[in-house]
């Protein structure tokens, strides 16, 4: 998500206008994608009061590294109206706080499986913890550069997120490596550690997700470790 703020000063106090609407002179828009002319806030929405000479529209970003273009129509406390112009940066691809998902993206996603009800049931804040959660893991392995996010990577965020949502915690997932034996009343369960789990080690929760991610691995950047015994 990306905010548009305004602030209205009057020798350097903070006031009230009368009305403020995201509007161009033409009433074509409101708030557009600089290059590509998609319009993300359509001409005539009201910009949300949010204090007193603040003002702030939210919205979400369709990708990453746009840049806007908007427009605001101001009618001060004077009765003069202005046309207020500039331009804002979204979401970057490299924001340690983004995802590489949108909401939007991942609600397409899930629309199309068979299984999905820990995503239906999770909050919208939640949805976004989770994607924002699962592309922070997935940026920190060592992937190949790419400008773009591949399609796979996408789908590797969602499937992860859908495993958080669905209860894996990739702590307590991390610390069943190392569990040998458990045992509850009379049924005693053996592990085979033997078996390498790659995707837990990394922090990634869904072996789905994994094996999305796996042909975007740099192995030039990685570290190999060998167990001895």
């Amino acid at each position: 998500m990306s905010k548009l703020e305004y602030t209205y000063l009057v020798g350097g106090v903070p006031t009230d206008v009368v009305s403020i609407y995201l509007s161009d002179t033409g009433d074509d828009f409101g708030l557009k994608v600089k290059f590509t002319s998609e319009i993300i806030i359509s001409d005539g929405t009201p910009m949300d009061h949010v204090g007193t000479g603040l003002y702030s529209k939210s919205f979400k970003d369709p990708g990453f590294d746009l840049i806007y273009e908007y427009s605001l129509e101001v009618e001060y406390p004077s009765s003069s109206i202005a046309f207020v112009t500039g331009e804002l940066i979204g979401l970057t691809l490299i924001d340690d706080a983004g995802s590489y998902v949108s909401l939007a993206e991942a609600e397409d996603y899930f629309s199309l499986l068979l299984w999905n009800s820990a995503w239906e049931d999770a909050s919208e804040l939640n949805k976004e913890k989770a994607l924002i959660v699962s592309s922070k893991a997935i940026r920190q392995l060592a992937l190949m550069t790419f400008t773009t996010v591949p399609q796979d990577i996408k789908d590797a965020v969602c499937e992860n997120a859908y495993a958080l949502l669905d209860g894996k915690d990739p702590e307590m997932e991390f610390e069943n490596l190392t569990m040998v034996n458990q045992q509850y009343g009379n049924i005693r369960s053996t592990y085979n550690r033997d078996v390498s789990m790659p995707h837990i080690e990394a922090g990634i929760v869904s072996m789905t997700a994994w094996r999305l991610i796996e042909p975007y691995l740099d192995v030039s950047k990685q570290l190999k470790l060998s167990r001895v015994s």
